[in-house]
C-alpha cells in the first residue's frame, strides 16, 4: 500500500502561507508590491487594529479585466514572467505568483478590479475557496480586502504580535517602499488615522524629512558612482544622527528593497571612526544592476538576494561612501534646547532584531578588540607622535600667563584671591585654520579638559583628549601602514601547541600570520615555533593572540589586516594621548589644533566621539533670554 499522497491545492497553499504570510506586514509588501509592478501613482492603505482585523489596499495602477481576476486567485498564476529567460531578467517586484493564493487560504479575501474606471470586476475567496464574482462599478485601478487573518489556522493566529509591535513592522517597511518609490504617494491610515502619507513629487529630501525628521534633512550628503554593470546613489546623514541597530541602512536594488549582510556591514565600517561604538548610520543605497547580476529567486520574501561579485561591490561602496563622509565638515552642533542626545528614539526595535545577526560561523568583530585588550608596550621604541604621557608632568598652567584685570574694571568682583583674565592678542592665540576647522581664536580652557575657543559666529569646545587620541591615531596608523612587517625576532623561540585539526589550519594559513608580524615553523605535527612576533606584542599574550587569531582565520577563512591594524592603533593612540585633567599651555594648544587640522578627519576620535563641538551665538542668546526661542 502507497504511502505517498499528493497535497490537495489547498492545503499546499496553506503550506506555502507559512513562508510568504507572516502577518499583516507581509501581506501588506505583497500586495504594494503588486500595486507598483501595475504602474500605480498613488496607493492608500487601510488598517483596523494594526492590520488584525482588516487591510485594505486600493492603488490607481493599470487595472485587471474579470478573466484576470479570475486567474489571481490560482497558485502560480502571473502576469511578470512567461518563461526562463524572463526568470534571470527580473524586472518586478512580484514574479513567483503564490502571493494572492496563500493569503486567501488563510483569510477572507476580495479583490475589485477596473482597467478603465467603468466597469470592474469582483471575486471573494474564503478560506482559499471561491464564494463569488460578478460586474461592479469600480475606479480604474485595484482595490484588495483581507479580512479575518489566519482565523482557520489558530496556531499562527495566536503567534501574532500585539498590534501596536504590528505596526511597527508595517510601518518599518512602508517607509522602506517610500524609499524605493519616491514618485509614489503612499498614504497609510490606521484606524481612520494618517500615520504615513509622503507626497510623490520625486523629491528623496522631503521623503528623508518625512521619515527621519529635520535634522536628519539638513545633513543630507549624497554621492553617484558608476562601476561595472551598475550605477549606484548613496543619500546618507552626516553622522548628526544614527541609530543604535543597522535597520535603517536601507539598501535599493533595481527598486527592490533588500538586505544585505556584507554590504551593510561596509557601510558601518565606512562610518567606524565617525560614531560613537555601536552606534549605525542612516542612509539609503540606491543601485541600478543588470538583472543578470543579481538573483532574487533565492527566498519566498524575494528580500535576500544573491550578487555577483558581491565583495568587489562591497570593497568599493565602503571606499566611496568613507571618501563621501571624510569630504564633509563634520562639527557637531550643539542645540542648547535639546533635551536629548541627538540619538532619536527608534521605535521598530522590534522588527527584525536578528536581522542582522551573524551567522555561527562569520566574523565576531569583538573577538579579537576584547582579549588582546592591553597587549601594547608603552616602552617600544616607536618614533615619537604629537603628544604622550611622557611629557604631561612638566605642563605649564595656562593661567600662569594670565595678567591681572584692571582695577577699574566694574564687571568683576574682587574676592580675596587674585582675579585674572586671559591675554588675547593676534600674535599669541589667534588660531588660523585654512583647511578643515574653522578660523577661531583661543580663550582658555575649563576643567582641564576642554580648550574654548571663539569663532565668528560661534563657540567651540575641544576635548583635548579626543583630539590627541586622534592626532596619535593617524600618525601610527600610517606608521604601522607604511610599515606592516615590524616585528622582532625572538632571542629565546616560543612554542605554541594545537590539536591536529588546528595544526593543518595553521600551516594551510602560515602566509595570513606572516602579514600580521609572527614567523612560525611547524615543529612536530602539532606543535609550531614562533621564531618572531609583532613590535607592539607583549611577550606574555602571545599564545592568547595567536588562538584569537586562529579563531578569526576559523570562523572568516582570513585575516582582515586593516580591521586588525586599526585595533592595535586605537589602543596606542588612547594610551600616547592627554588625558583629562592634565593643563596645557598656549604653545601645546596651539600645536594641537594645528596637528588637529592636518588629520584626515580632525572631526572625531578613532572611537567616533566629537574632537569639537559648537554652539552658535543664537544659542547663547536664547539660554539668556536675549532672544525668544
Amino acid at each position: 500500500m502507497g504511502k505517498i499522497n499528493v497535497m490537495s491545492p489547498h492545503l499546499a497553499n496553506m503550506i506555502a502561507a507559512g513562508e510568504v504570510v507572516e502577518g499583516p506586514q507581509s501581506i501588506i509588501k505583497e500586495l504594494i508590491e503588486n500595486s507598483i509592478d501595475a504602474n500605480s501613482k498613488n496607493i492608500t492603505i487601510y488598517l483596523k487594529n494594526s492590520g488584525l482585523d482588516s487591510i485594505k489596499v486600493i492603488d490607481d495602477g493599470d487595472g485587471m479585466d474579470s478573466e484576470d481576476v479570475e486567474k489571481a486567485f490560482l497558485p502560480h498564476a502571473t502576469s511578470k514572467i512567461k518563461n526562463e529567460y524572463d526568470l534571470f531578467r527580473i524586472k518586478t517586484l512580484g514574479f513567483r505568483g503564490e502571493a494572492i493564493a496563500s493569503i486567501a487560504s488563510v483569510s477572507n479575501m476580495s479583490i475589485t478590479s477596473s482597467t478603465d474606471g467603468i466597469g470592474g470586476f469582483i471575486v471573494r475567496y474564503k478560506n482559499g475557496v471561491r464564494q463569488e464574482g460578478h460586474i461592479i462599478n469600480a475606479n480604474k485601478g485595484t482595490t484588495i480586502i483581507v479580512e479575518e487573518l489566519f482565523y482557520n489556522t489558530p496556531a499562527r493566529l495566536k503567534h501574532l504580535k500585539a498590534p501596536n509591535k504590528e505596526l511597527s513592522s508595517i510601518i518599518f517597511f512602508v517607509n522602506k517602499i517610500a524609499l524605493s518609490n519616491p514618485n509614489i504617494r503612499i498614504t497609510l491610515y490606521n484606524d481612520d488615522k494618517v500615520i504615513i502619507q509622503t507626497i510623490g513629487d520625486g523629491k528623496l529630501e522631503s521623503l528623508i524629512l518625512k521619515i527621519y525628521g529635520i535634522e536628519a534633512a539638513k545633513n543630507i550628503i549624497t554621492k553617484d558612482y558608476t562601476a561595472n554593470g551598475y550605477k549606484c546613489k548613496l543619500l546618507f546623514i552626516k553622522p548628526v544622527c544614527y541609530r543604535s541597530t543597522k535597520n535603517e541602512i536601507t539598501l535599493i536594488f533595481n527598486g527592490r528593497y533588500v538586505k544585505n549582510y556584507n554590504l551593510t556591514n561596509m557601510i558601518s565600517e565606512a562610518y567606524l571612526h565617525f560614531l560613537p561604538i555601536n552606534k549605525y548610520p542612516v542612509g539609503v543605497c540606491y543601485f541600478e544592476v543588470d538583472p543578470l547580476l543579481i538573483d532574487c529567486n533565492i527566498h519566498p520574501s524575494k528580500a535576500i538576494i544573491k550578487i555577483s561579485d558581491e565583495d568587489l561591490m562591497a570593497k568599493r561602496l565602503k571606499e566611496e561612501l568613507y571618501s563621501l563622509i571624510s569630504s564633509e565638515t563634520l562639527i557637531y552642533n550643539r542645540n542648547i534646547e535639546e533635551k536629548k542626545s541627538y540619538e532619536k528614539q527608534n521605535i521598530f526595535t522590534d522588527y527584525n532584531v536578528n536581522l542582522y545577526k551573524k551567522e555561527d560561523n562569520e566574523l565576531n568583530d569583538n573577538i579579537l578588540v576584547n582579549k588582546t585588550i592591553n597587549t601594547y608596550d608603552s616602552n617600544i621604541n616607536l618614533d615619537k607622535p604629537y603628544i604622550s604621557n611622557d611629557n604631561l608632568s612638566n605642563r605649564v598652567n595656562p593661567f600662569d600667563s594670565y595678567k591681572n584685570v584692571k582695577k577699574e574694571d566694574p564687571i568683576i568682583e574682587k574676592k580675596d584671591k587674585k582675579v585674572e583674565e586671559i591675554d588675547i592678542t593676534p600674535d599669541a592665540q589667534s588660531i588660523e585654520m585654512d583647511k578643515k576647522l574653522p578660523v577661531m581664536q583661543y580663550i582658555g580652557e575649563i576643567f582641564g579638559t576642554y580648550l574654548i575657543f571663539q569663532g565668528k559666529d560661534s563657540m567651540y569646545l575641544v576635548d583635548q583628549h579626543a583630539a590627541a587620541e586622534r592626532i596619535n591615531y593617524e600618525y601610527y596608523y600610517d606608521l604601522l601602514s607604511k610599515n606592516s612587517n615590524i616585528k622582532i625576532d625572538l632571542i629565546v623561540p616560543s612554542y605554541v601547541s594545537f590539536t591536529k585539526n588546528e595544526a593543518l589550519y595553521i600551516l594551510d594559513n602560515l602566509n595570513e600570520f606572516e602579514k600580521i608580524g609572527f614567523s612560525l615553523d611547524q615543529a612536530s605535527e602539532t606543535d609550531f615555533i614562533i621564531r618572531s612576533i609583532p613590535l607592539w606584542l607583549k611577550m606574555d599574550n602571545i599564545d592568547s593572540v595567536i588562538y584569537d587569531i586562529l579563531e578569526l582565520l576559523v570562523s572568516n577563512h582570513s585575516i582582515d589586516v586593516m580591521k586588525y591594524r586599526d585595533t592595535i592603533c586605537k589602543q596606542i593612540a588612547c594610551k600616547a594621548s592627554i588625558k583629562a585633567n592634565h593643563h596645557i599651555n598656549i604653545d601645546e594648544v596651539n600645536s594641537l589644533i594645528k596637528r588637529l587640522n592636518e588629520c584626515k578627519n580632525p572631526y572625531t576620535c578613532p572611537h567616533g566621539r566629537p574632537t569639537i563641538i559648537r554652539l552658535k551665538e543664537d544659542d547663547l542668546e536664547k539660554m539668556f533670554e536675549r532672544i525668544q526661542s
